[in-house]
């Protein structure tokens, strides 16, 4: 029996989260306790319009700042963003309810009898299948949208083989071409990045998505007749990304929410494309203008973690971390609420998140191999993560 597409979505959102041997950061990772506001009481605030316009100073600062524990790559990047929100978020419904002009958007001939629903899955809302076509649309509640086309799901999920990552930046200035699975000519992966950026663009666009997308890295794969790149999108609300790698042993929160977006490109278009949720502004209590600087944060890092680490930081980036806080029930009809049907569900409508800005120092970006570091923007608490086996 064929999984629902829904289903075989999910499943693969799951698998890319959980295929990791993540564990927690040990004491011995931190040096002790820096939470105390005595601890960063040295540290002055900035605010962000400064700071933006400081940003190739902090890059030559970090670039010669000596540390035990940490250095600074020749291509560091910051990414600071121009206005963050403080408050809430929440998990769209509705959105699945103009299915029938999505669907059509992707299919010329839109064939209506071929338009199924099944209660039994979630997010709630309609699929599209057709086999001569090769095609399969599926959208739901929450933000969900799924689309594959030409697509051999054991192929591409389970019979391939892991090359290699490139950042956003690295994948724009590589000269390397690949001959993709599926198409006849070679392809580069900024070839790849405009692929999945274009169709990102097309689905938020007309589709009126309330969140935007943008490529972060593109991973190469090989597989029997050639290689084909996953491109992932890190997910942006109120113009502050979310953060999207997940942590596997609840280092930063028990409840922490990550983004996923993905695409394949297997020939010269985009084969598959999901995004799993939308969040929309709920309770916005007012601005972070200010916090601490990248170089400020950056050295209250590295007297935070043990001396014998060796880590090189790729990118830092002011980010949300989204943490769950409950759910808001609203009244369907239904004697259950979304959340009491589908308790297993990362995403469900009327989910409630608190949007945390923190800044993260990127150090390892490889899929399911991701360390990084966040450190609150409010009162500096330093979270690490490491989604590798063993230990750094």
């Amino acid at each position: 029996m064929k999984l629902h597409l829904k289903i075989t979505s999910t499943i693969l959102c799951l698998s890319l989260l959980f295929l990791s041997s993540c564990a927690k950061a040990p004491e011995s990772v931190k040096k002790g306790s820096k939470n105390e506001n005595t601890e960063t009481q040295g540290y002055a605030l900035t605010s962000l319009d400064e700071m933006s316009k400081k940003k190739s100073e902090y890059i030559d600062e970090l670039k010669k700042l000596e540390c035990d524990n940490m250095n600074f790559s020749d291509s560091l990047d910051i990414d600071i963003p121009q206005k963050i929100k403080i408050g809430e978020y929440i998990c769209s419904d509705g959105f699945e309810k103009k299915y029938k002009e999505v669907f059509s958007h992707y299919c010329e001939e839109l064939d209506e009898s071929k338009i199924t629903e099944d209660n039994n899955t979630y997010p709630t809302g309609p699929s599209y299948e057709d086999n001569e076509k090769g095609l399969q649309i599926s959208i739901g509640c929450t933000g969900f949208f799924s689309y594959q086309k030409d697509f051999d799901e054991q192929k591409y999920y389970n019979e391939s083989e892991y090359i290699k990552t490139f950042s956003y930046s690295d994948a724009m200035e590589s000269l390397e071409k690949y001959k993709l699975a599926g198409g006849n000519e070679e392809m580069s992966p900024a070839d790849a990045v405009k692929l999945a950026k274009d169709f990102s663009d097309d689905f938020t666009d007309f589709c009126d998505y309330p969140n935007d997308l943008s490529v972060s890295r593109v991973s190469l794969y090989e597989c029997s007749d050639g290689y084909f790149y996953m491109a992932d999108y890190i997910q942006s609300v109120s113009e502050v990304k979310i953060l999207e790698y997940f942590d596997m042993f609840d280092c930063i929160d028990e409840d922490l929410v990550v983004s996923s977006a993905f695409a394949y490109i297997c020939g010269n278009e985009v084969n598959n494309f999901v995004i799993n949720s939308c969040f929309e502004e709920h309770n916005i209590d007012g601005e972070l203008t200010s916090t601490y600087d990248p170089v400020s944060a950056a050295i209250y890092l590295s007297d935070t973690l043990a001396t014998n680490m060796e880590l090189n930081v790729k990118r830092i980036a002011i980010e949300y971390c989204m943490i769950k806080k409950g759910n808001i029930e609203k009244s369907t009809g239904d004697e259950e609420t979304n959340r009491e049907k589908a308790p297993w569900a990362t995403y469900c409508s009327y989910d409630i998140y608190e949007a945390v800005p923190c800044w993260v120092f990127y150090f390892d970006e490889t899929p399911n191999k991701e360390i990084y570091a966040t450190i609150n923007c409010n009162d500096m608490n330093v979270s690490f993560v490491n989604n590798q086996k063993g230990n750094v």
